[in-house]
């Protein structure tokens, strides 16, 4: 498994409503997300966050922010212990979702997807490395808690190259 550069940043849940909206300033929670992101490359200018660690009910929260339909869950559980495995776990997600009622959402745009093409969708930018952020369910996480991680190329670690899995896409209409 690859090592992780990564960073925690703290919240208090009470802070927002049930939308995901701030209490005090009206901001949302994925607001507070992408406030993280920029820290997070602030604090490591060569990178960016491809990852974001959170319990469901953080999850829960950042699904609201985003004003997501009740039948979406956000995050893809671990399988592998308290770090994103690129093999089993979106295997072993993909299984479960073929017996699941509910849409898993796997990732979210980064605060860094500016540019969007022709059909409104935001550019992944390879050559700067600005990905989607993964959303990655760690039930041990306390609540107020949020890691965002990037693999770490230093490592010494086997390199492991991407799984694609067949995901259905789905539109509002």
């Amino acid at each position: 498994m690859a090592k992780e550069l990564s960073e925690t940043f703290h919240f208090l849940p009470s802070d927002y409503d049930v939308n995901g909206i701030h209490r005090t300033s009206g901001q949302t929670f994925r607001s507070f997300i992408a406030k993280c992101e920029f820290s997070f490359h602030e604090w490591h200018s060569t990178e960016y966050a491809w990852m974001l660690y959170a319990n469901s009910r953080t999850m829960s929260l950042l699904a609201k922010s985003n004003g997501a339909s009740e039948n979406f869950i956000y995050g893809m559980d671990l399988t592998k212990g308290k770090h994103f495995h690129p093999v089993e776990d979106p295997f072993v997600n993909g299984e479960m979702d073929k017996h699941s009622k509910f849409i898993t959402v796997y990732g979210i745009d980064s605060a860094f997807m500016t540019e969007c093409d022709t059909n409104g969708f935001p550019v992944i930018d390879e050559e700067t490395g600005i990905y989607p952020l993964t959303l990655l369910v760690d039930n041990t996480m306390r609540d107020g808690t949020v890691r965002l991680a990037v693999p770490d190329d230093d490592s010494d670690s086997e390199k492991v190259e991407p799984v694609i899995i067949d995901v259905p896409h789905f539109e509002y209409v």
